[in-house]
């Protein structure tokens, strides 16, 4: 199950990912300018590179000039040439930023709502091992194995499982007949299983939770599958082993009724959550660049890793446009998240600068706290 830690992680992986988009519209742009003054090699007409090389050095010292300082719009389109194409990849580069926003914005929440539909698709993995059984005559036995697993049954008797969902589209048969043959049919554990006649509910139990927790999932051969096939695999796959796991643990008894572990308590809430998070930070950047920068005058603004500036950016985007979260609160995940993500030195810079930062924008009123369990900073 998803918690709020997992959905800070993903929206700062978001962001990374958002802010490296821009640096590439930024070359993007670069490239725009040159090609503009470039000579066009097949044209008949007789080309002063001389001039056109002083033209593209000029325009683009104008649009660096005019990026570090944000002052596009003071740009004189109809003045000369350099400007005209510097106006012009100043607005490619806004648009593109634009088109990368809407669509970091959007997989964000999609990537996510897919570990739901991965996590019924892997739960279906010991429906198709059970059928391999069946297909092998060195296994088939009616009377044990994974055909006869109670719980395997529930699976399969359940149409909220009963899905035919496949990786990136592809027909993954001969994989999972790979994994069958080459993972699960060798262990000892599972032949011990098979030689069970009549195993019981607890014994069922047992070897789902064990197929999974103890092979699929500190198998190389899967491992490498599933990360080759999905982007955010190494991030989701804990959060669906503990799914899986949670799934069969909580199965006491035979007439137990199995349910389907839920993406989040409140999903439309930690959606929410997430998406304005996401949205907030980069709307609000340039604001946060500038309180970073003043409280970081020993540091070169420009020197600080990508990913504590993230981290910051972020930590100051929920201390003040999400009233119902503590700021301590937020500090201490944002700790969390630069000593799992950033830095080794990451852990005590980004402490210290929330901890200035927070306790000067209660004193201006910009962070106000409400709710139950707050109290309101007047």
């Amino acid at each position: 199950m998803l918690n709020r830690r997992i959905l800070r992680a993903k929206a700062m992986q978001g962001l990374y990912a958002y802010y490296k988009s821009q640096e590439a519209n930024y070359n993007l742009a670069l490239d725009f300018i040159q090609e503009k003054f470039s000579p066009n090699l097949n044209s008949m007409e007789q080309v002063d590179r001389q001039e056109l090389n002083r033209k593209k050095l000029s325009a683009l010292k104008i649009f660096e000039q005019n990026f570090r300082h944000n002052t596009f719009e003071k740009l004189n389109a109809t003045e000369n040439d350099e400007e005209v194409v510097v106006v012009q990849a100043f607005r490619n580069y806004y648009e593109d930023n634009r088109k990368d926003f809407l669509y970091f914005a959007k997989s964000l929440i999609s990537d996510t709502e897919k570990i739901y539909d991965r996590y019924i698709w892997l739960l279906n993995l010991t429906n198709e091992f059970a059928t391999f059984e069946l297909k092998d005559p060195r296994i088939n036995n009616p009377d044990s194995g994974l055909q006869k697993n109670l719980l395997i049954k529930m699976i399969q008797n359940d149409p909220r499982f009963n899905k035919n969902q496949k990786i990136q589209g592809r027909d993954d048969h001969e994989v999972l007949y790979n994994w069958y043959k080459s993972i699960l049919k060798p262990d000892e554990e599972y032949q011990k299983y098979l030689d069970n006649e009549k195993p019981g509910f607890d014994a069922d139990k047992k070897i789902c939770i064990y197929i999974y927790k103890n092979l699929l999932f500190k198998s190389d051969l899967f491992d490498a599958y599933m990360d080759s096939n999905d982007i955010s695999w190494s991030e989701d796959k804990h959060i669906l082993k503990s799914m899986i796991v949670k799934t069969f643990k909580n199965l006491e008894k035979e007439d137990d009724k199995i349910n389907p572990i839920l993406l989040s308590n409140n999903w439309d809430e930690d959606k929410d959550f997430f998406s304005k998070l996401f949205e907030g930070t980069v709307n609000h950047d340039k604001e946060y660049e500038k309180l970073i920068a003043e409280k970081s005058k020993n540091w070169d603004i420009d020197r600080i890793a990508i990913m504590d500036k993230i981290i910051l950016k972020m930590a100051l985007c929920e201390m003040i446009h999400f009233p119902s979260i503590p700021v301590k609160v937020s500090i201490n995940e944002y700790i969390e998240l630069s000593k799992n993500f950033s830095t080794p030195k990451s852990k005590k810079f980004v402490n210290g600068i929330l901890d200035v930062l927070s306790e000067e924008l209660k004193g201006q009123g910009i962070i106000k706290k409400s709710g139950r369990g707050l109290i309101d900073n007047k």
